[in-house]
């Protein structure tokens, strides 16, 4: 070996010695924020690399930005070690492998001289001298993606593991008592609903991020101690300026509307007496707020009039107060309508003898013959339809149940003028409460195929085979009586106008058994509203003569073998379902339908005789009954002047 190559030995074995002597470590015990004894060397640094940064981009803060932090594959250089930004990554750099990166003994990072802070565009980061400890990671947090936040729970959610732990973390809380199927339906959400409002959350339905925390802590407020600690809502008793003036006495009552009606819906909400929104129409909601209210109150009259000592004690500071309210203003529940509130109605409706099938929450034919049903036992309107009069009955106190008897009153039915015993057409017999046999037993099973009844077919013609023809006759546009005539019956069964039999004319003058068939058939399908005692007279021939122009029969208001024969039929076109628009009839015109005019005008007094000629006279008497009616006084006989004039 020569000189130069003992040199260069030499200088490397030394160099070696100093790269050992650096890594060592000597003991010093220094106790860190996490408790546990590290290694603390201290070393100076002869000399400094400076580092060139450059200038963050785009949507990068300059606090998260590291030496070099540029979008692409850009280098991020520090003490000479370079790192690479991955393609797509926003800019922000892969730091995975920060702790692997060797970095000088004794080497402290300085950045722009302020710890933990980023450099500006363009500085350098100096190596300066000073203690550092062997893990030397910067003091900036490299700029992390925020990962993407998970969606809400909500309904029509199914088979979801996260709806199973949203549905049993509701359940222990006491907020749901379905089964937790991962299905997240209509019970789910309500109680959702119900946990959000407990716990002063946004009540939409929805699990998301908040509500799922607030679930899952140990300060989610349970049901019990929600309603445990929850108060009827109270409203501060109205201002003297906001009081109506009570020093005039005045009464509100049923049908009344106006500013006083709006202040006194507006003040059984505030008492909790009523629920919805102020409509200014005293209804039967209204009444029935009243009513509970006064019944609540000592001294007063319970009769659902807002009289000077109901309005007085009604805005006092001591008014009664109550968390249930007695009616809901303009709530409507029809056939098709879904949910709670369905159910709780049929509930109720089960509760009085009304509905035998059970309360699913959905509004079908049984629930709809149900509320007829209820309606007509109550003197309501039975149009099938459960708004806020027929929902402030059902939950009163003072709704009346199903009846209990099979007969009929007799003193009722002469009193309606409705004595429909004896009555028959081409085979069927009138069927109505009370009745029994096979008829009977048949109906019920037709019904219960279309589904209309739910109870046995037992024969027996009760409350709930009532109530089963009410609904059918309300959807078939018959009159809702809940007896099943002969149209009813031929309506059910689908009987044809295409029957061998033939029929004898009936006309204006003739009696008995075939009259009065006739008329209660044109009673069921609503176009005669008179009493069924066999006698043709100018009533009947006008019942004959509208069903005859509604069918697009030869009009005579004679009751003839076509006019039977379609009138006898499942094809026969009822009132409410009949066409109400005629073609116009002017001055000039002949034929049938200037008889039917002229006829009818007579019958009122307008004219004198019968032409079929529509001649001047004819045109001021059309004039003089259009006056009489407020419609247009022009002579020409329109649709809306023939409405009125043949009774629809």
């Amino acid at each position: 070996m020569n000189r130069n190559g003992k040199i260069i030995a030499l200088t490397a074995v030394l160099a070696l010695c100093l790269l050992l002597t650096g890594c060592y470590v000597p003991p010093d015990d220094v106790n860190n924020d996490g408790g546990q004894t590290v290694n603390k060397p201290s070393f100076e640094v002869i000399t400094a690399v400076p580092v060139t940064t450059t200038a963050a981009p785009a949507g990068i803060a300059p606090d998260e930005t590291q030496a070099t932090a540029n979008p692409g594959s850009a280098q991020n250089t520090i003490a000479g070690q370079t790192g690479t930004t991955p393609a797509g990554s926003n800019g922000s750099p892969d730091w995975s492998n920060w702790g692997n990166t060797p970095i000088p003994m004794g080497v402290s990072i300085n950045l722009n001289g302020q710890d933990g802070t980023s450099p500006a565009p363009g500085s350098t980061i100096g190596l300066v001298t000073g203690s550092v400890s062997p893990s030397l990671s910067p003091s900036v947090t490299p700029t992390v993606s925020p990962s993407p936040t998970p969606p809400s729970l909500q309904r029509g959610f199914k088979g979801s593991e996260a709806v199973r732990s949203l549905q049993k973390r509701l359940k222990e809380l006491g907020y749901y008592s379905g089964s937790v199927d991962g299905d997240f339906g209509e019970g789910t959400e309500k109680a959702v609903k119900e946990f959000q409002k407990a716990n002063g959350l946004s009540a939409d339905g929805k699990a998301g991020e908040k509500t799922l925390a607030k679930l899952n802590s140990k300060k989610a407020v349970t049901y019990k101690q929600a309603h445990a600690t929850a108060t009827p809502k109270t409203t501060a008793t109205p201002k003297a300026t906001a009081t109506p003036n009570l020093s005039k006495d005045y009464y509100l009552r049923n049908g009344d509307s106006g500013k006083r009606v709006e202040t006194l819906q507006r003040r059984l909400i505030e008492l909790g007496w009523l629920d919805g929104k102020v409509t200014g129409k005293f209804d039967a909601a209204t009444d029935a707020a009243v009513r509970a209210f006064q019944k609540k109150t000592s001294g007063l009259w319970e009769d659902g009039v807002a009289g000077p000592d109901t309005l007085r004690a009604l805005y006092s500071s001591k008014a009664a107060r109550t968390s249930k309210a007695a009616a809901s203003i303009g709530e409507t529940l029809e056939y098709g309508s879904e949910g709670s509130d369905v159910k709780k109605m049929q509930q109720k409706l089960k509760d009085l003898g009304y509905l035998s099938g059970s309360a699913d929450g959905k509004f079908g034919v049984a629930t709809q013959a149900a509320v007829i049903a209820f309606q007509k036992n109550n003197n309501l309107t039975a149009d099938g339809k459960a708004g806020s009069a027929t929902l402030s009955k059902l939950y009163s106190g003072s709704a009346n149940k199903s009846k209990s008897s099979a007969k009929i009153d007799s003193s009722e039915k002469n009193k309606s003028g409705r004595d429909t015993s004896g009555i028959a057409s081409t085979g069927y017999e009138t069927l109505q409460h009370g009745s029994k046999g096979t008829a009977v037993k048949n109906l019920q099973q037709r019904l219960k195929q279309l589904g209309y009844y739910s109870g046995s077919s037992d024969g027996s013609f009760g409350d709930a085979t009532e109530a089963a023809v009410m609904a059918f006759q309300l959807r078939n546009d018959l009159t809702v009586d809940g007896k099943a005539g002969p149209a009813t019956q031929r309506k059910l069964y689908g009987t044809g106008s295409n029957s061998p039999i033939s029929y004898s004319s009936l006309r204006p003058g003739d009696s008995g058994t075939a009259v009065r068939n006739l008329q209660y058939t044109l009673y069921e399908l609503g176009y005669y509203d008179g009493n069924m005692d066999g006698d043709y007279g100018q009533t009947t021939a006008d019942a004959v003569r509208a069903f005859q122009i509604q069918n697009n029969l030869s009009v005579d208001g004679i009751a003839g073998s076509d006019t039977l024969s379609k009138l006898y039929s499942s094809e026969a076109r009822a009132a409410k379902s009949a066409s109400t628009e005629y073609e116009t009839v002017r001055p000039g015109d002949t034929g049938d339908i200037v008889y039917q005019i002229q006829d009818c005008l007579k019958q009122m007094g307008y004219l004198d005789e019968i032409t079929s000629v529509y001649d001047d006279k004819t045109k001021q008497a059309v004039i003089n009954f259009q006056k009489a009616n407020g419609l247009d006084a022009d002579g020409i006989c329109g649709s809306k002047t023939l409405v009125v004039l043949f009774g629809y």
